[in-house]
């Protein structure tokens, strides 16, 4: 497993990249970075290529000046073109799963798979929203 960086906006973007095979971007949720997925990581990179970026602002990561979900989504695209992957399966926890479904809205040609961990393909309710309000 290494640890790489590409550089969107002068700003640092770090990922952990490991492995050999079809590509799978795992993309953490709130409150932790790519470090979360290490057992994952070590179980998948003996027959996928796994990519896990620390999300912009988070873990190694420098804070870029767009990080809506649509301009994450354009951070794992520039991660993706960096390693010259074509496609990848980018599976997302919580906020990431958000992101995950942001990917592949504005990149479905990139898109192999999709997976959602605690991450709905549905809006958030007021209660939902007040809730996570509350919490952080």
């Amino acid at each position: 497993m290494h640890r790489k960086s590409i550089t969107i906006e002068g700003k640092l973007i770090s990922y952990m990249a490991a492995g050999k095979g079809n590509a799978v971007v795992l993309l953490h949720g709130f409150g932790v970075d790519s470090a979360a997925w290490l057992e994952q990581i070590g179980y998948l990179q003996k027959n996928y290529r796994v990519i896990a970026p620390d999300l912009p602002g988070i873990g190694t990561s420098e804070l870029i000046s767009d990080v809506s979900m649509e301009g994450v989504a354009t951070v794992v695209k520039e991660i993706l073109e960096a390693e010259e992957i074509e496609q990848a399966t980018v599976i997302g926890h919580s906020l990431g799963g958000y992101i995950a479904l942001a990917f592949a809205e504005k990149y479905p040609d990139l898109l192999s798979g999709l997976g959602l961990f605690h991450s709905t393909a549905s809006a958030d309710n007021d209660e939902k929203k007040g809730q996570q309000t509350k919490r952080y």
